[in-house]
Protein backbone atom coordinates (compact mmCIF):
# COMPACT_ATOMS: atom_id res chain seq x y z
CA UNK A 1 0.00 0.00 0.00
CA UNK A 2 1.44 3.59 -1.05
CA UNK A 3 1.76 5.83 1.61
CA UNK A 4 2.85 9.59 1.82
CA UNK A 5 6.38 8.72 1.92
CA UNK A 6 6.34 5.27 -0.58
CA UNK A 7 5.11 5.91 -3.83
CA UNK A 8 5.45 3.95 -7.07
CA UNK A 9 4.79 4.79 -10.91
CA UNK A 10 4.25 3.75 -14.43
CA UNK A 11 6.31 5.83 -16.50
CA UNK A 12 5.02 7.47 -19.73
CA UNK A 13 8.13 4.91 -21.38
CA UNK A 14 6.94 2.10 -19.31
CA UNK A 15 9.42 1.77 -16.90
CA UNK A 16 8.20 1.64 -13.04
CA UNK A 17 9.87 4.12 -10.62
CA UNK A 18 9.34 3.22 -6.57
CA UNK A 19 10.74 6.30 -4.54
CA UNK A 20 10.60 5.98 -0.48
CA UNK A 21 11.74 9.56 0.99
CA UNK A 22 13.49 8.93 4.34
CA UNK A 23 13.43 11.64 6.82
CA UNK A 24 16.29 12.60 8.58
CA UNK A 25 18.20 11.18 5.83
CA UNK A 26 20.98 13.26 4.11
CA UNK A 27 21.84 10.75 1.07
CA UNK A 28 19.98 9.19 -1.77
CA UNK A 29 20.65 6.07 -3.31
CA UNK A 30 19.02 4.48 -6.55
CA UNK A 31 19.23 1.39 -8.00
CA UNK A 32 18.37 0.67 -11.46
CA UNK A 33 16.97 -3.05 -12.59
CA UNK A 34 17.62 -3.68 -16.34
CA UNK A 35 16.27 -6.91 -17.60
CA UNK A 36 19.51 -7.81 -18.68
CA UNK A 37 20.00 -10.73 -16.83
CA UNK A 38 21.61 -14.00 -17.16
CA UNK A 39 18.36 -16.08 -17.61
CA UNK A 40 18.53 -13.91 -20.76
CA UNK A 41 21.93 -14.91 -22.12
CA UNK A 42 23.15 -16.96 -25.12
CA UNK A 43 22.90 -20.69 -23.72
CA UNK A 44 26.55 -21.63 -22.87
CA UNK A 45 29.37 -21.38 -25.20
CA UNK A 46 27.25 -18.96 -27.36
CA UNK A 47 27.66 -16.51 -25.20
CA UNK A 48 27.31 -17.25 -21.68
CA UNK A 49 28.65 -15.06 -19.16
CA UNK A 50 27.31 -12.04 -21.60
CA UNK A 51 24.96 -10.02 -18.69
CA UNK A 52 27.86 -10.25 -16.46
CA UNK A 53 30.29 -8.57 -18.74
CA UNK A 54 28.08 -5.65 -19.74
CA UNK A 55 27.24 -5.18 -16.61
CA UNK A 56 31.06 -4.26 -15.78
CA UNK A 57 31.50 -3.25 -19.44
CA UNK A 58 28.73 -0.66 -19.31
CA UNK A 59 30.45 1.95 -17.04
CA UNK A 60 33.19 2.44 -19.28
CA UNK A 61 32.34 5.41 -20.91
CA UNK A 62 28.94 6.60 -22.38
CA UNK A 63 27.75 9.42 -24.64
CA UNK A 64 31.14 10.71 -25.70
CA UNK A 65 32.62 10.94 -22.25
CA UNK A 66 35.53 8.30 -21.77
CA UNK A 67 35.71 5.59 -19.13
CA UNK A 68 37.84 8.28 -17.28
CA UNK A 69 35.43 11.02 -17.98
CA UNK A 70 32.20 8.78 -16.48
CA UNK A 71 34.21 8.10 -13.25
CA UNK A 72 35.66 11.95 -12.67
CA UNK A 73 32.03 12.75 -13.13
CA UNK A 74 30.63 10.49 -10.28
CA UNK A 75 33.77 11.37 -8.21
CA UNK A 76 33.15 15.21 -8.30
CA UNK A 77 29.71 14.05 -7.20
CA UNK A 78 31.06 12.32 -4.46
CA UNK A 79 28.52 9.70 -6.17
CA UNK A 80 29.26 6.28 -5.88
CA UNK A 81 28.10 3.91 -8.79
CA UNK A 82 28.29 0.14 -9.28
CA UNK A 83 27.00 -2.92 -11.49
CA UNK A 84 26.52 -6.37 -11.31
CA UNK A 85 24.39 -9.20 -13.18
CA UNK A 86 21.96 -11.30 -11.61
CA UNK A 87 19.54 -13.86 -12.71
CA UNK A 88 17.20 -11.31 -14.31
CA UNK A 89 18.51 -8.05 -14.28
CA UNK A 90 21.71 -6.44 -14.14
CA UNK A 91 21.50 -3.73 -11.38
CA UNK A 92 23.19 -0.32 -11.59
CA UNK A 93 23.14 1.72 -8.55
CA UNK A 94 24.63 5.15 -7.28
CA UNK A 95 24.75 6.61 -3.68
CA UNK A 96 25.54 10.64 -2.65
CA UNK A 97 23.69 13.22 -1.12
CA UNK A 98 20.36 14.20 -1.48
CA UNK A 99 20.93 17.60 -3.65
CA UNK A 100 23.25 16.10 -6.04
CA UNK A 101 21.00 12.68 -6.97
CA UNK A 102 19.81 14.51 -10.04
CA UNK A 103 22.69 15.30 -11.60
CA UNK A 104 24.11 11.46 -10.64
CA UNK A 105 20.53 10.15 -12.47
CA UNK A 106 21.56 11.92 -15.39
CA UNK A 107 24.56 10.23 -15.79
CA UNK A 108 23.38 6.81 -14.86
CA UNK A 109 20.66 7.48 -18.15
CA UNK A 110 23.74 8.43 -20.13
CA UNK A 111 25.19 4.66 -19.61
CA UNK A 112 22.25 2.93 -20.04
CA UNK A 113 20.65 4.95 -23.31
CA UNK A 114 23.74 5.58 -24.79
CA UNK A 115 26.69 3.51 -23.64
CA UNK A 116 29.87 3.27 -25.62
CA UNK A 117 30.81 -0.80 -25.60
CA UNK A 118 34.11 -0.06 -27.24
CA UNK A 119 36.58 -3.03 -28.20
CA UNK A 120 39.32 -1.66 -25.82
CA UNK A 121 37.04 -2.34 -22.83
CA UNK A 122 35.18 -5.48 -24.36
CA UNK A 123 38.91 -7.05 -24.00
CA UNK A 124 39.95 -5.55 -20.30
CA UNK A 125 36.52 -6.75 -19.35
CA UNK A 126 36.55 -10.04 -20.75
CA UNK A 127 39.86 -11.09 -19.07
CA UNK A 128 38.70 -10.14 -15.90
CA UNK A 129 35.57 -12.11 -16.44
CA UNK A 130 38.05 -15.28 -17.38
CA UNK A 131 40.43 -15.03 -14.05
CA UNK A 132 37.09 -14.88 -12.04
CA UNK A 133 35.48 -17.82 -14.09
CA UNK A 134 39.40 -19.55 -13.36
CA UNK A 135 39.27 -18.51 -9.91
CA UNK A 136 36.46 -20.25 -8.90
CA UNK A 137 38.68 -23.68 -8.12
CA UNK A 138 40.26 -20.90 -5.06
CA UNK A 139 37.25 -20.96 -3.25
CA UNK A 140 35.58 -24.21 -2.55
CA UNK A 141 33.19 -23.05 -0.85
CA UNK A 142 31.78 -20.63 -2.95
CA UNK A 143 32.37 -23.43 -6.02
CA UNK A 144 29.63 -25.42 -4.04
CA UNK A 145 27.15 -22.95 -4.23
CA UNK A 146 27.42 -22.13 -7.71
CA UNK A 147 27.11 -25.70 -8.81
CA UNK A 148 24.23 -26.20 -6.12
CA UNK A 149 22.32 -23.49 -8.22
CA UNK A 150 23.09 -25.03 -11.59
CA UNK A 151 21.51 -28.77 -10.78
CA UNK A 152 18.88 -27.12 -8.05
CA UNK A 153 17.32 -24.63 -10.39
CA UNK A 154 15.72 -25.39 -13.60
CA UNK A 155 17.41 -23.52 -16.68
CA UNK A 156 18.20 -20.90 -17.51
CA UNK A 157 17.31 -19.19 -14.24
CA UNK A 158 20.60 -21.91 -12.85
CA UNK A 159 23.03 -19.67 -14.31
CA UNK A 160 25.72 -18.16 -12.03
CA UNK A 161 26.53 -15.15 -14.34
CA UNK A 162 30.26 -16.73 -14.23
CA UNK A 163 30.07 -17.93 -18.09
CA UNK A 164 31.99 -20.50 -19.76
CA UNK A 165 35.70 -20.16 -21.00
CA UNK A 166 34.31 -20.57 -24.68
CA UNK A 167 30.74 -18.02 -23.93
CA UNK A 168 33.10 -15.14 -23.25
CA UNK A 169 35.49 -15.89 -25.91
CA UNK A 170 32.71 -15.23 -28.30
CA UNK A 171 31.68 -12.25 -27.26
CA UNK A 172 31.97 -9.47 -29.63
CA UNK A 173 31.82 -5.79 -30.29
CA UNK A 174 29.12 -5.83 -32.71
CA UNK A 175 27.46 -8.56 -30.65
CA UNK A 176 27.46 -6.79 -27.26
CA UNK A 177 26.02 -3.44 -28.69
CA UNK A 178 22.94 -5.00 -30.12
CA UNK A 179 22.41 -7.27 -27.16
CA UNK A 180 22.55 -4.36 -25.06
CA UNK A 181 19.87 -2.94 -27.04
CA UNK A 182 17.90 -5.27 -27.77
CA UNK A 183 17.67 -6.36 -23.87
CA UNK A 184 18.10 -3.08 -21.57
CA UNK A 185 14.48 -1.90 -22.62
CA UNK A 186 12.02 0.72 -20.13
CA UNK A 187 9.36 -1.85 -20.17
CA UNK A 188 10.67 -4.51 -17.48
CA UNK A 189 13.21 -1.38 -15.98
CA UNK A 190 12.70 -1.08 -12.34
CA UNK A 191 13.83 2.06 -10.73
CA UNK A 192 14.40 2.19 -7.15
CA UNK A 193 15.11 5.38 -5.22
CA UNK A 194 15.66 6.48 -1.61
CA UNK A 195 16.51 8.91 0.62
CA UNK A 196 16.26 12.63 0.81
CA UNK A 197 14.37 12.80 -2.38
CA UNK A 198 10.23 14.12 -2.43
CA UNK A 199 8.76 11.20 -4.70
CA UNK A 200 6.76 13.79 -6.93
CA UNK A 201 9.90 15.12 -7.73
CA UNK A 202 11.68 12.29 -8.22
CA UNK A 203 9.21 11.14 -10.50
CA UNK A 204 9.21 14.18 -12.74
CA UNK A 205 12.94 14.27 -12.99
CA UNK A 206 13.09 10.08 -14.28
CA UNK A 207 10.42 11.15 -16.46
CA UNK A 208 12.69 13.83 -18.21
CA UNK A 209 15.55 11.77 -18.36
CA UNK A 210 13.88 9.05 -19.82
CA UNK A 211 12.01 10.79 -22.49
CA UNK A 212 12.13 8.98 -26.02
CA UNK A 213 13.33 5.69 -24.76
CA UNK A 214 10.87 2.89 -25.82
CA UNK A 215 10.41 -0.72 -26.15
CA UNK A 216 10.61 -3.83 -24.62
CA UNK A 217 12.07 -7.07 -23.92
CA UNK A 218 10.90 -10.77 -23.54
CA UNK A 219 11.08 -12.14 -20.24
CA UNK A 220 13.20 -15.86 -20.34
CA UNK A 221 10.76 -18.86 -19.57
CA UNK A 222 11.93 -22.42 -18.71
CA UNK A 223 14.25 -24.68 -21.50
CA UNK A 224 14.73 -26.97 -18.86
CA UNK A 225 13.42 -28.81 -15.54
CA UNK A 226 16.30 -28.68 -12.70
CA UNK A 227 18.56 -31.97 -12.58
CA UNK A 228 18.66 -32.62 -9.07
CA UNK A 229 20.26 -35.31 -7.60
CA UNK A 230 23.63 -35.96 -5.71
CA UNK A 231 26.85 -34.45 -7.50
CA UNK A 232 30.68 -34.02 -6.66
CA UNK A 233 32.62 -31.43 -7.83
CA UNK A 234 36.08 -33.46 -7.31
CA UNK A 235 38.66 -30.81 -5.90
CA UNK A 236 41.61 -31.54 -4.12
CA UNK A 237 40.73 -29.49 -1.16
CA UNK A 238 41.66 -29.69 2.48
CA UNK A 239 38.50 -29.84 3.63
CA UNK A 240 34.91 -31.49 1.99
CA UNK A 241 31.99 -28.75 1.58
CA UNK A 242 28.30 -29.51 1.47
CA UNK A 243 25.80 -27.85 -0.47
CA UNK A 244 22.23 -29.11 -0.23
CA UNK A 245 19.54 -27.33 -1.69
CA UNK A 246 15.87 -27.45 -1.26
CA UNK A 247 12.39 -25.89 -2.71
CA UNK A 248 11.18 -22.56 -1.35
CA UNK A 249 8.05 -21.02 -1.95
CA UNK A 250 8.23 -17.68 -4.45
CA UNK A 251 7.91 -14.46 -3.11
CA UNK A 252 4.27 -13.15 -2.99
CA UNK A 253 3.48 -17.30 -1.89
CA UNK A 254 1.41 -16.62 1.09
CA UNK A 255 3.85 -18.87 3.01
CA UNK A 256 6.53 -17.09 2.18
CA UNK A 257 7.10 -14.89 5.67
CA UNK A 258 6.17 -18.09 7.51
CA UNK A 259 9.02 -19.83 5.55
CA UNK A 260 11.51 -17.10 6.24
CA UNK A 261 10.80 -17.62 9.72
CA UNK A 262 11.32 -21.45 9.61
CA UNK A 263 14.53 -21.30 7.99
CA UNK A 264 16.06 -18.67 10.58
CA UNK A 265 14.95 -21.22 12.89
CA UNK A 266 16.45 -24.15 11.27
CA UNK A 267 19.96 -22.51 10.74
CA UNK A 268 19.68 -18.58 9.35
CA UNK A 269 22.02 -17.61 13.43
CA UNK A 270 24.33 -18.88 15.72
CA UNK A 271 21.20 -20.29 17.98
CA UNK A 272 19.76 -22.42 14.91
CA UNK A 273 18.94 -25.99 15.46
CA UNK A 274 22.00 -27.21 12.89
CA UNK A 275 24.60 -24.51 14.35
CA UNK A 276 24.06 -25.92 17.68
CA UNK A 277 23.55 -29.38 17.02
CA UNK A 278 25.93 -30.26 14.41
CA UNK A 279 28.80 -27.92 15.20
CA UNK A 280 28.47 -26.68 18.98
CA UNK A 281 27.48 -29.69 20.38
CA UNK A 282 29.18 -32.62 17.98
CA UNK A 283 31.82 -30.38 17.01
CA UNK A 284 31.24 -32.25 13.39
CA UNK A 285 32.52 -29.25 10.95
CA UNK A 286 33.57 -25.30 11.53
CA UNK A 287 30.67 -24.00 9.40
CA UNK A 288 27.04 -24.60 9.32
CA UNK A 289 23.99 -22.90 8.53
CA UNK A 290 20.99 -22.40 6.18
CA UNK A 291 19.58 -19.58 3.73
CA UNK A 292 16.95 -19.01 1.73
CA UNK A 293 16.48 -16.86 -1.46
CA UNK A 294 12.94 -16.22 -2.38
CA UNK A 295 12.63 -15.05 -6.16
CA UNK A 296 9.46 -13.74 -8.29
CA UNK A 297 8.21 -17.36 -9.36
CA UNK A 298 10.51 -20.04 -7.55
CA UNK A 299 12.93 -19.85 -4.55
CA UNK A 300 15.89 -22.00 -2.67
CA UNK A 301 16.84 -23.23 0.37
CA UNK A 302 20.58 -24.09 0.94
CA UNK A 303 22.20 -25.53 3.91
CA UNK A 304 26.10 -25.75 3.73
CA UNK A 305 28.52 -27.26 6.32
CA UNK A 306 32.52 -27.27 5.85
CA UNK A 307 34.01 -30.08 7.29
CA UNK A 308 37.12 -32.32 7.34
CA UNK A 309 37.06 -35.39 5.03
CA UNK A 310 36.70 -37.80 7.86
CA UNK A 311 33.82 -36.03 9.25
CA UNK A 312 31.61 -35.14 6.42
CA UNK A 313 29.85 -38.50 6.30
CA UNK A 314 28.66 -37.70 9.80
CA UNK A 315 28.55 -33.99 9.20
CA UNK A 316 25.44 -35.39 6.64
CA UNK A 317 23.74 -37.49 8.61
CA UNK A 318 23.39 -35.08 11.40
CA UNK A 319 22.30 -32.34 8.88
CA UNK A 320 19.67 -34.80 7.80
CA UNK A 321 18.59 -35.77 11.27
CA UNK A 322 18.03 -32.62 12.21
CA UNK A 323 15.63 -31.62 9.23
CA UNK A 324 13.66 -34.62 10.17
CA UNK A 325 13.05 -33.63 13.68
CA UNK A 326 12.43 -29.96 12.23
CA UNK A 327 9.00 -31.61 10.89
CA UNK A 328 7.87 -31.82 14.25
CA UNK A 329 7.63 -28.20 14.63
CA UNK A 330 9.69 -25.33 16.81
CA UNK A 331 8.91 -24.05 19.83
CA UNK A 332 7.46 -20.60 21.42
CA UNK A 333 10.68 -19.64 22.27
CA UNK A 334 12.10 -20.47 19.18
CA UNK A 335 9.64 -18.65 17.23
CA UNK A 336 10.06 -15.43 19.34
CA UNK A 337 13.00 -15.26 18.96
CA UNK A 338 13.22 -15.23 15.34
CA UNK A 339 10.46 -13.20 15.08
CA UNK A 340 12.28 -10.38 17.26
CA UNK A 341 15.47 -11.08 14.97
CA UNK A 342 13.58 -10.93 11.45
CA UNK A 343 12.66 -7.66 12.42
CA UNK A 344 15.80 -6.39 13.64
CA UNK A 345 17.56 -6.94 10.99
CA UNK A 346 14.54 -4.90 8.94
CA UNK A 347 15.16 -2.06 11.29
CA UNK A 348 19.19 -2.03 10.42
CA UNK A 349 18.11 -2.03 6.75
CA UNK A 350 16.04 0.83 7.19
CA UNK A 351 18.98 3.18 8.05
CA UNK A 352 20.76 2.76 4.60
CA UNK A 353 19.24 4.32 1.86
CA UNK A 354 21.29 2.18 -0.43
CA UNK A 355 19.38 -0.75 1.04
CA UNK A 356 16.00 0.48 1.09
CA UNK A 357 16.40 1.98 -2.95
CA UNK A 358 17.47 -2.18 -3.57
CA UNK A 359 14.84 -3.39 -1.35
CA UNK A 360 11.49 -1.94 -2.74
CA UNK A 361 12.74 -1.80 -6.12
CA UNK A 362 13.06 -5.25 -5.95
CA UNK A 363 9.38 -5.74 -4.27
CA UNK A 364 8.26 -3.42 -6.52
CA UNK A 365 9.62 -6.35 -9.56
CA UNK A 366 8.62 -9.30 -6.98
CA UNK A 367 5.13 -8.70 -5.80
CA UNK A 368 4.04 -5.69 -7.54
CA UNK A 369 3.88 -3.55 -4.70
CA UNK A 370 6.48 -2.12 -1.94
CA UNK A 371 6.16 -2.29 1.46
CA UNK A 372 7.85 0.47 4.06
CA UNK A 373 9.00 -0.70 7.36
CA UNK A 374 5.71 -0.88 9.06
CA UNK A 375 4.10 -2.22 6.56
CA UNK A 376 6.93 -5.26 6.61
CA UNK A 377 7.63 -5.74 9.91
CA UNK A 378 3.53 -6.46 9.96
CA UNK A 379 4.01 -9.36 7.82
CA UNK A 380 5.73 -10.79 10.58
CA UNK A 381 3.23 -9.93 12.92
CA UNK A 382 0.56 -11.54 11.61
CA UNK A 383 2.02 -14.68 11.99
CA UNK A 384 1.69 -17.50 14.70
CA UNK A 385 3.22 -20.28 16.63
CA UNK A 386 0.47 -22.98 15.18
CA UNK A 387 0.68 -20.99 11.72
CA UNK A 388 4.65 -21.87 11.27
CA UNK A 389 4.13 -25.30 12.46
CA UNK A 390 1.84 -25.76 9.69
CA UNK A 391 3.38 -25.07 7.17
CA UNK A 392 6.54 -26.52 8.07
CA UNK A 393 4.63 -29.98 8.70
CA UNK A 394 3.13 -29.56 5.32
CA UNK A 395 5.53 -28.63 3.25
CA UNK A 396 8.86 -29.29 4.79
CA UNK A 397 7.98 -33.10 5.42
CA UNK A 398 9.25 -36.46 3.91
CA UNK A 399 8.74 -35.31 0.14
CA UNK A 400 10.25 -32.16 0.89
CA UNK A 401 13.68 -33.68 1.89
CA UNK A 402 13.36 -36.16 -0.52
CA UNK A 403 13.53 -33.84 -3.21
CA UNK A 404 16.82 -32.42 -2.51
CA UNK A 405 19.63 -31.54 -4.20
CA UNK A 406 23.13 -32.48 -3.19
CA UNK A 407 26.94 -30.96 -4.47
CA UNK A 408 30.27 -32.06 -2.20
CA UNK A 409 33.23 -30.31 -3.38
CA UNK A 410 36.10 -32.78 -2.09
CA UNK A 411 38.35 -35.58 -3.41
CA UNK A 412 35.08 -37.93 -3.10
CA UNK A 413 31.45 -38.22 -2.97
CA UNK A 414 29.97 -38.15 0.83
CA UNK A 415 26.56 -39.82 1.69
Amino acid sequence: MATDLLRWYTLASGARLVVERMPGTRSCAAVWMLPVGTASDPEGDAGEGEATVLSELILRGAAGKSSRDISDAFDALGAQRHGAAAVHHTMLSTLCMGERIEEAMRLLSLVVRQPHLDADALESVRAIALQALNGLEDEPQHLAGVRLREFAMPAPFNRSGYGTVAGLQSLTQDRIRASWSRRARPVGTVIGMAGDIEPERARDMVERLLEGWSGSTEDPVETRPALRGSHLVQLDTQQTHLAIGFDAPPDRDADAHAHRVAIRILGGASSSRLFTEVREKRGLCYSVGASSALGRDRGLVQVYAGSTHERAPRTLECIMHELERFEQGITADEFRDALVGAKAGLIMSGESSSARAATIASQLWRLGEAMDLAQSAAEFDRLTLAGVNEYIARDMGAAWRAGRTQVTVAPRLVG
